[in-house]
């Protein structure tokens, strides 16, 4: 029989250019699964962390380690994602992890949005060996609309931050912005700013040595604006006065004021102090009485003071008999020495 017939078909049966189809696709299958196999991208996998426990701060890092590592990945720690993805090559990466707090986290790497690997319970992240503490935070609530400052009030709770403990009444917004080194106010149309205070707990970071509070993320300073969450929102707030936890007490103090006739003219009972904010609730002091005098005056001020370990605190600084005292109301400011300090509590003189 011949191989080849007079219709074109393959020993009779099958169709020549059929055939020829068959052994194409046949010879195909391997040299699509040889193709497969030599170009397609190998799966990531993470094998490990370094260091496997690390101590608790603002801003961390650690290792990853594993096989077939690209540089466009992103690994996150539990539901917090890592802020950086450092790849050294194809079995180390390097993550900066921000804020996370104290726990035992799941590594997970990610390619684009879908998880590629995981290593469970792999990093632990401990407590920072600095105690935590509690502040009192006096500040501004700003950005709000009517409403939404007449709910803020007394007691109510910020989710992992703390409790407001007073408020004052709403006053147009103004906010506090740098500029070099300068701050410029810069009011805002139709917002509203709420005074408040609020305890805050805090944990301790020490940066280059120089410890400072921590909370919500953010260090406690004067000026510092914030984002908090409350029941009207993530509003921000903004910080003038940050002091220690002890109970405020009116200390009865006498200041000689020295200077220009025409300033010390200024300085009269009922002034305030405040200063360097305007904010109704932050502690200050209260001219009770002044003394005559063209060169220097005496003027006894009813003071919000704090007992510290070995002094009162007055304004985040001490309140000694000879140290020095400065008086800032919205029209002038005076520099002075304290001459008398009333008797405190269990003798503080």
């Amino acid at each position: 029989m011949a191989i080849v017939d007079e219709q074109g078909k393959l020993f009779g049966r099958l169709n020549l250019l059929d055939a020829l189809v068959v052994v194409l696709v046949v010879g195909l299958i391997p040299l699509g699964y040889g193709a497969y196999t030599l170009f397609r991208s190998p799966m990531p996998t993470l094998t490990q962390v370094t260091p496997a426990e690390i101590i608790h701060a603002t801003t961390m890092r650690f290792s990853v380690r594993g096989e077939n590592l690209r540089p466009y990945m992103r690994v996150s720690v539990g539901r917090h994602q890592g802020q950086t993805f450092l790849f050294r090559d194809t079995n180390e990466a390097e993550i900066d992890l921000v804020d996370v707090p104290p726990g035992v986290y799941d590594v997970v790497l990610f390619d684009f949005a879908q998880e590629r690997s995981r290593l469970p319970k792999a990093l632990t992240i401990h407590p920072s060996a600095l105690p935590d503490a509690k502040v009192i935070v006096v500040g501004m609530f700003g950005n709000l609309k009517a409403d939404q400052a007449a709910s803020l009030t007394a007691g109510m709770t910020i989710p992992q931050v703390g409790e407001v403990i007073a408020v004052g009444r709403p006053v147009p917004q103004v906010t506090r912005v740098f500029a070099r080194s300068d701050r410029v106010e810069v009011p805002v149309p139709n917002g509203l700013m709420v005074p408040a205070i609020i305890s805050m707990g805090c944990w301790v970071r020490a940066s280059q040595g120089q410890p400072e509070c921590i909370a919500a993320g953010t260090g406690l300073h004067p000026a510092t604006l914030m984002l908090l969450p409350t029941p009207a929102g993530t509003l921000p707030f903004q910080i003038d006065q940050v002091r220690g936890s002890q109970p405020i007490v009116p200390l009865d103090i006498t200041v000689r004021f020295t200077g220009a006739p025409e300033v010390l003219a200024q300085l009269k009972a009922g002034d305030v102090d405040r200063g360097e904010v305007t904010n109704e609730l932050s502690t200050g002091g209260t001219v009770a009485s002044v003394s005559a005098g063209s060169s220097s005056r005496d003027a006894r001020i009813v003071v919000n003071a704090q007992q510290g370990t070995s002094s009162w605190i007055y304004a985040n600084s001490p309140l000694r008999i000879g140290g020095a005292f400065t008086l800032r109301t919205p029209l002038y400011e005076l520099h002075g020495t304290v001459v008398r300090l009333a008797p405190g509590p269990g003798g503080a003189r």
